[in-house]
């Protein structure tokens, strides 16, 4: 072989050499590309994953949170509703026996009680004394235990019985009456009776 022949194959050799070195170096390059992008694609999907992961955890706990609440919302308003019936329950029973006292024998007793308390509040005449219409016929009583002139009427809104006085020209009222008696033991009554709902 010539010389020439012998650099052109030299030649050749070293420039399939190059190329074979280059092409294995770019396969490298490209199968590390891939590499890196699959494990960047990798990291994105189960990045992604886990967000959507949280966004579900985050969404069933705030569902049970307001599921809970629910709960207990209508489980107090339910208790709210037993405690309202209890307590109806026992002024309607304390009511019912008050109206039978109003019935008995001592009620007319605790009326003219009640007209001589008022009647050391109400020191002038013009007092007007209120009882329930069926109590009209302890007027006569009432105005014995006042001691002083007055006028004794029906008023409307006594149902159980006692005594409200009133003197229109001195702008004083005094509330002796059953009525108000019970109505004011109810804040008592929930205050004391146990049964709050927290």
């Amino acid at each position: 072989m010539t010389s020439s022949e012998e650099k052109l194959s030299k030649f050749s050799t070293a420039i399939n050499h190059y190329a074979q070195e280059q092409r294995e170096k770019i396969e490298q390059e490209i199968s590390e590309f891939k590499q890196n992008q699959l494990e960047e694609a990798e990291r994105q999907v189960l990045h992604e994953a886990y967000q959507l992961i949280q966004g579900e955890m985050t969404a069933m706990r705030d569902g049970i949170v307001r599921d809970i609440a629910h709960r207990e919302m209508n489980a107090r308003k339910e208790l709210l509703e037993k405690r309202k019936n209890i307590e109806n329950d026992v002024f309607a029973k304390a009511k019912e026996r008050l109206l039978d006292y109003s019935k008995s024998a001592q009620y007319p007793s605790l009326l003219q009680k009640y007209a001589t308390g008022l009647s050391e509040l109400f020191p002038e005449t013009g007092t007007v004394l209120c009882v329930k219409k069926e109590d009209l016929q302890y007027e006569d009583l009432l105005r014995q235990a006042f001691k002083k002139e007055c006028t004794v009427q029906a008023d409307q809104d006594i149902l159980i019985g006692g005594v409200r006085a009133y003197h229109a020209e001195r702008g004083i009222m005094a509330d002796e009456t059953l009525d108000t008696m019970l109505e004011s033991q109810q804040e008592w009554f929930e205050e004391t009776s146990g049964m709050s709902v927290v």
